[in-house]
């Protein structure tokens, strides 16, 4: 079982230091624990079964047999035999010589491979952590890369917008100068369509007044001629006479 420990110590690498750290740490807080302790506590050594008997010697009954790692609280101390009180409540006697003070192996090794076994689940978690926080880090540099590629587009987008803006700009600046242009055509159109009007106007006035004047100056020849014509007439009538 040793070997089979060591085999899985080598196996491990990195982790030989750590498992010898934890092994101390637990045989030091085991020896804290037992110096703490009211009463002496002793284990079963490493013996496969022994005999717990109603007193010292062979000729007591067996309450029971106790296999290796067994605890009890020492009572009575002898050259042979140890009078002790097992966790259950029963007391009885065991022979000394196979009694030890310390935490037998098995239950160290059962120690180490739970502290093993932990270690190994803690390390199972954070590999599985890190794969992970690996596939969240690709799946993030993915969306980066497609953020950055959006980015590129809209930025692409934008200065096209902006030379549209400047464009249309340009134009409307055009269009501008175009309907000041429009409005000073418009104003000067009104004003000669005004004056034109105007013109119309005098002519009609002049043509009316003209007209009145030649029919004036007509009548006037005609009145003329009359008078001479009959100032004529009465100037032969007296020559005649």
């Amino acid at each position: 079982m040793t070997g089979s420990i060591m085999k899985c110590s080598d196996s491990a690498g990195s982790r030989r230091r750590l498992t010898v750290f934890l092994l101390q740490a637990v045989l030091g807080l085991l020896l804290v624990q037992a110096g703490l302790a009211s009463a002496k506590t002793l284990y079963v050594s490493d013996e496969l079964i022994i005999t717990f008997r109603e007193g010292k010697g062979n000729q007591y009954r067996i309450i029971k047999t106790l296999k290796t790692g067994t605890p009890f609280e020492v009572l009575e101390e002898d050259k042979e035999y140890f009078k002790v009180r097992l966790r259950s409540g029963e007391e009885g006697y065991v022979l000394q010589q196979y009694l030890t003070d310390e935490t037998p192996k098995t239950q160290v090794i059962a120690a180490l491979r739970k502290e093993i076994d932990q270690l190994k689940a803690k390390v199972g978690a954070a590999d599985s952590g890190r794969s992970e926080i690996g596939e969240k880090l690709a799946e993030s540099r993915a969306q980066q890369q497609q953020v950055s590629s959006q980015l590129e587009e809209t930025t692409v987008a934008l200065q096209q917008l902006q030379a549209r803006h400047d464009d249309l700009s340009r134009k409307s600046q055009n269009v501008v100068a175009l309907g000041d242009e429009r409005d000073r055509l418009a104003a000067e159109n009104s004003q000669l369509t005004a004056e034109l009007t105007g013109l119309r106007s005098e002519n009609r006035t002049l043509l009316r007044t003209a007209m009145i004047q030649w029919f004036l100056a007509g009548g006037g020849v005609f009145f003329v001629g009359w008078i001479s014509g009959k100032f004529s007439r009465k100037k032969r009538h007296k020559g005649f006479s």
